[in-house]
């Protein structure tokens, strides 16, 4: 019999060899690629071997520095959270400030009324201006304008309470109050706390924002700026200071407040007609105040 030895085709058996410089970049970084795929998984092999046969000193050594490492790269990253946040500005707008310091105001602020008619011709209770709280025992001041005879002080919360001028001085613009500081009768007798106003004669400077509390019956704002001073002397104001704010939007005895809350300036009939929005500066109102009219430092 005869054997037969099948034929190969020599094209097929060669393996054609491989020149590294002609790949091309995409065979060059698949091939970087594979040689750091199998260098890892070599080393993570010998390494996962040579910790299985190292004693336990070693071991606990080496987990220890890598929980150190651990704890250390934790710590910078709240310190760094930490700073993060202590860096955030803190916005305070002028719109928040100018509603605290109103809410500061409006227990100090007291609306006077007399007895009169009303436009039908009945008897009613007529307002005659505001007052601001300078004592805490029931002490005011209000526009020289106001009238002598009966007067009601009605608080920012309703209580009414009679009101009587102690004094008037001759050419004051202003002139001082004292009002009950109790009302009711007998077992029904209350105490009436009064809460005053801080006033202030200097930080007073063009530009600043400004607030007019008016309103006839219940409370009223209108925002403006300072827009001159007069009769300054250093950093005291001792006389008229204007605004933009309309002479409409206030009545006689409503008081000029900064963002603090704090008395700039009383409107009276006077510096209304002196001066587009005028208000008497408030240490205009204390020198006028003391001591003819029983203010701080009267005898």
């Amino acid at each position: 019999m005869k054997s037969t030895v099948s034929s190969r085709n020599p094209k097929h058996d060669t393996i054609p060899d491989m020149d590294l410089e002609k790949l091309n970049k995409s065979q060059v970084v698949l091939l970087t690629l594979l040689v750091s795929f199998v260098t890892s998984i070599a080393t993570g092999i010998v390494t996962v071997a040579l910790m299985e046969q190292a004693p336990q000193a070693i071991t606990q050594t080496v987990n220890r520095v890598v929980e150190r490492t651990i704890e250390k790269v934790a710590a910078a990253d709240a310190q760094a959270a930490s700073a993060a946040v202590a860096t955030v500005p803190v916005i305070i707008r002028e719109s928040d400030l100018l509603a605290t310091a109103i809410e500061t105001i409006s227990p100090s602020v007291v609306r006077l009324y007399a007895p009169g008619k009303d436009e039908n011709g009945n008897d009613a209770q007529i307002f005659i201006g505001l007052a601001v709280v300078t004592d805490k025992d029931g002490i005011l001041i209000a526009d020289a304008g106001t009238p002598d005879g009966t007067i009601t002080a009605i608080r920012f919360d309703g209580v009414e309470v009679p009101a009587t001028i102690i004094e008037r001085p001759a050419g004051a613009n202003i002139i001082r109050l004292r009002v009950a500081t109790t009302t009711g009768e007998g077992d029904k007798k209350e105490s009436v706390s009064w809460t005053p106003v801080t006033l202030a004669s200097k930080d007073i400077a063009l530009g600043r924002a400004v607030v007019a509390i008016g309103g006839r019956a219940s409370t009223k704002i209108a925002k403006g700026v300072i827009t001159a001073l007069s009769g300054s002397e250093g950093d005291t104001v001792k006389g008229i200071i204007e605004t933009d704010i309309p002479a409409t939007s206030f009545e006689p005895g409503s008081p000029l407040i900064d963002s603090d809350g704090r008395v700039v300036a009383i409107a009276t009939r006077e510096s209304r007609t002196a001066a587009t929005g005028g208000f008497l500066a408030s240490d205009s109102i204390v020198l006028q105040n003391k001591p003819s009219e029983g203010g701080p430092g009267a005898p």
